[in-house]
């Protein structure tokens, strides 16, 4: 009989939770035992009584027995394709917040496997406590012992390409597009060339999807990213390209820049984390700004104009006194950079032992960046300043891949989201078992992760406190001076 596979992957850290997934004649219930177990489910069209093909995959939340949040899609059995639903728009996929958990969750409508990309739909399911908005009090209390340890003994959540969250600032371009635009466009966009064999006119419709494909990373606010967990955010801040400039409405000022595609403007960025930390007496923001495939003709603030404008969101503080600091405070104690009020960290172009290569994340498995991680050791960390671990793969950087992910997929499809849970049932297991065994060096070890989640900021949290309960004299960290 003709059927559609589901893989469904939960995690789930918050007591009395469970996750139920559900086809017609089948189930899954989910517990915190199941965390990072991959399962699977199928919809089969002899479970659909009368004449029908369409059947409803659907997962709940339960709280103590009761449903207290759900989502569906209805599934034709005979193309595999979504008919209906409410997770038919990744852009749709809003966390939701109850009295003491945040559930984040996503969905991939899959084709019928073509280039390696998953055959099987794909969703997953994340529950995390609320306590996380202020988890570096909880495991580095003010007066504890454990705040009495440098900075850098902090593990730190952070989600890639942070400022790609929305279409919000690219839609305001795309809507005065022209044709005109396309060819210089072509010039600053290297993937464009991959769909080489359309017409201006038909590439500039598909602008839009293809600019969905390849950037928008995370589907939170940065306000929800903070109360997940998350707490360091790489920005590369410069102004429009001209040619956007010339054509939309946006005002001139420094946005996120992924390549020259305008994601979240940086003034706001900052205004948003300092206003966490207003209210966060206990915790810490990592920015690190870095200008990483930014074009030229994208003009990057100054050093002194960044200066100015972290002195300027510091100054929005009004509960406490706010200010930042840079590469100097991971080496100094927790304690003394609450005592100071510099809560804020801010490095530029800062050294960093990363995992992420071209070569090895341009993957739909999680093999190669498992390799990546199992060759990091504590020599390679000695004379950087932070080591980044990166859970998501760059699936986008192959052509075959994005270009049916535009073209033939469901229109709500990004490449982005085929590989979350399968890569993450992988890579947050290894990064829990094996990261504080292999980079001992007193550096700041940053998990980085697409469409941030519990699951992810839940792994830093842990490894945080496992890192912070040990003792200087009795541990095998290595201390490394200033540079």
């Amino acid at each position: 009989m003709p059927s559609k596979g589901v893989s469904v992957y939960s995690y789930i850290s918050v007591d009395g939770y469970e996750v139920e997934f559900t086809v017609p004649a089948a189930s899954i219930l989910n517990t915190a035992a199941d965390n990072f177990t991959p399962k699977n489910l199928e919809i089969d069209l002899s479970d659909i009584p009368g004449l029908h093909c369409v059947g409803r995959f659907q997962w709940s939340v339960l709280f103590h027995g009761k449903v207290i949040a759900s989502a569906y899609n209805d599934i034709n059995t005979l193309t595999g394709k979504l008919s209906g639903g409410t997770m038919t728009a990744t852009v749709d996929f809003a966390p939701i917040l109850t009295e003491n958990a945040i559930i984040t969750y996503g969905f991939y409508a899959a084709g019928p496997g073509d280039f390696g990309l998953p055959h099987r739909h794909q969703c997953y399911v994340t529950i995390c406590s609320k306590d996380n908005i202020a988890w570096m009090g909880a495991v580095a209390p003010p007066g504890s012992p454990a705040a009495q340890k440098p900075f850098s003994r902090f593990v730190l959540a952070a989600p890639h390409d942070n400022g790609m969250n929305s279409m919000t600032t690219c839609d305001a371009f795309f809507s005065a597009a022209n044709v005109d635009i396309v060819s210089d466009m072509k010039e600053h966009l290297p993937y464009l060339r991959f769909f080489q064999h359309l017409p201006d006119s038909l590439l500039l419709r598909r602008l839009p999807n293809i600019v969905y494909g390849v950037a928008i990373t995370q589907k939170k606010e940065i306000p929800l990213m903070l109360q997940l967990g998350a707490r360091y955010f790489e920005f590369r801040p410069a102004k429009l390209l001209p040619i956007i400039r010339k054509v939309s409405s946006l005002p001139d000022k420094y946005y996120f820049q992924h390549s020259c595609i305008p994601g979240l403007a940086f003034d706001e960025f900052l205004s948003q984390q300092t206003a966490f930390l207003d209210e966060n007496p206990t915790e810490f923001v990592v920015i690190h700004i870095r200008w990483d495939g930014v074009v030229s003709k994208c003009e990057r603030p100054s050093q002194q104009v960044i200066e100015d404008m972290l002195d300027e969101a510091c100054g929005q503080a009004t509960q406490r006194p706010l200010q930042w600091g840079g590469r100097e405070c991971f080496s100094q104690s927790i304690d003394s950079l609450r005592h100071n009020g510099t809560r804020l960290i801010c490095v530029i172009d800062a050294e960093k032992y990363d995992s992420w290569t071209a070569k090895d994340y341009a993957t739909l498995t999680p093999d190669t960046i498992l390799a990546r991680f199992e060759s990091m050791n504590t020599e390679g960390q000695q004379s950087t300043d932070l080591t980044i671990l990166q859970c998501q793969a760059t699936s986008q950087s192959i052509k075959e891949v994005l270009v049916y992910s535009v073209l033939k997929a469901h229109a709500a499809t990004s490449c982005l989201t085929s590989t979350k849970a399968h890569l993450d049932c992988q890579t947050l297991p290894w990064i829990r078992a094996n990261a504080l065994d292999r980079l001992k060096a007193e550096k700041t070890i940053v998990v980085m992760n697409d469409f941030i989640d519990g699951a992810t900021t839940d792994t830093t949290i842990e490894l945080s406190r496992r890192r912070l309960a040990l003792e200087s004299e009795d541990s095998e960290v290595v201390d490394q001076p200033d540079r």
